[in-house]
């Protein structure tokens, strides 16, 4: 009896191994943002989910309309966690030997020294092994205005994407990033190419692409290269949770992240998935 006990731990503890996921992002106590949107889809996909929250806020940046919140603030209050903070927390987990992971998640950062700390700690986990799973959501705007400092746009670009295996920008971060408007179809096929020359094998555009929207859908471009060189992409759409598009695509994003280790980039593939969790 004991011998099956002993072989059921040792099942779970590989099976942990096997879908574990360092999630850095924001966190809201009230509402759904970063973290708090993405960690349990994720657990509820069979992932281990150790979550770092870049910022701790009371709610959403409510105030800024463009976000297509459902209701607007007007004061937020919390803490950033620092460069240093960051660096603290990683330490702790590698001295105890439990910085192994298979995925990992990045979302909103608030200043270039802590984004910059990010790709160090990535570098050290793809070192470490290099099949880890990079999924980077490049947060910095949307309908061409910045909600981080315009300075984190060289670190994304020059350091940080490249080093990514999946980016889900929307249309305003990926122009930022390629250099030019993202506004038509075509527009984001020519970015998607681009990142994909720089090594990034998955690109998911959530958001932004005028002609692609609706009034109550998320409209989505992916693509993919494989080996071959040969990038397949598509177009598709969901329905809005609530008419919060950041809720939307936050929790879209970390499906993704759960879909694309296993099915090896396929995107159609990863759409079924994770459309079967939401609905």
């Amino acid at each position: 009896m004991q011998i099956q006990q002993m072989s059921l731990v040792e099942e779970a503890l590989s099976r942990e191994r096997d879908k574990r996921v360092l999630s850095i992002q924001s966190h809201v106590v009230h509402g759904y943002a970063g973290n708090k949107a993405s960690v349990f889809p994720l657990q509820l996909n069979g992932f281990e989910v150790d979550p770092i929250n870049s910022v701790q806020f009371s709610n959403h940046a409510g105030n800024v309309e463009f976000l297509s919140l459902p209701k607007s603030y007007k004061y937020v209050k919390g803490q950033r966690l620092s460069d240093v903070d960051l660096s603290e927390l990683y330490e702790g987990l590698k001295l105890n030997e439990i910085n192994e992971y298979t995925h990992i998640l990045t979302g909103y950062c608030g200043n270039a020294a802590f984004l910059t700390k990010i790709a160090d700690i990535v570098k050290e986990l793809k070192n470490k092994d290099p099949d880890v799973l990079f999924v980077c959501d490049p947060v910095m705007g949307d309908n061409g205005m910045y909600y981080v400092p315009k300075e984190l746009l060289p670190v994304y670009r020059d350091v940080v994407v490249p080093l990514a295996n999946v980016l889900t920008p929307n249309a305003f971060e990926l122009g930022e990033i390629v250099g030019f408007d993202i506004v038509n179809e075509e527009d984001c096929i020519r970015g998607m190419d681009i990142i994909h020359n720089i090594g990034v094998e998955t690109v998911v555009v959530t958001s932004g692409v005028e002609e692609s929207q609706g009034p109550d859908t998320l409209s989505c471009y992916a693509s993919t290269r494989g080996f071959d060189s040969k990038s397949a992409s598509l177009l598709f759409s969901f329905n809005l949770l609530g008419r919060d598009l950041v809720t939307s695509a936050k929790i879209r994003i970390a499906l993704y992240s759960c879909i694309a280790c296993p099915f090896h980039g396929f995107i159609e593939v990863a759409r079924l998935k994770q459309g079967s969790t939401i609905g």
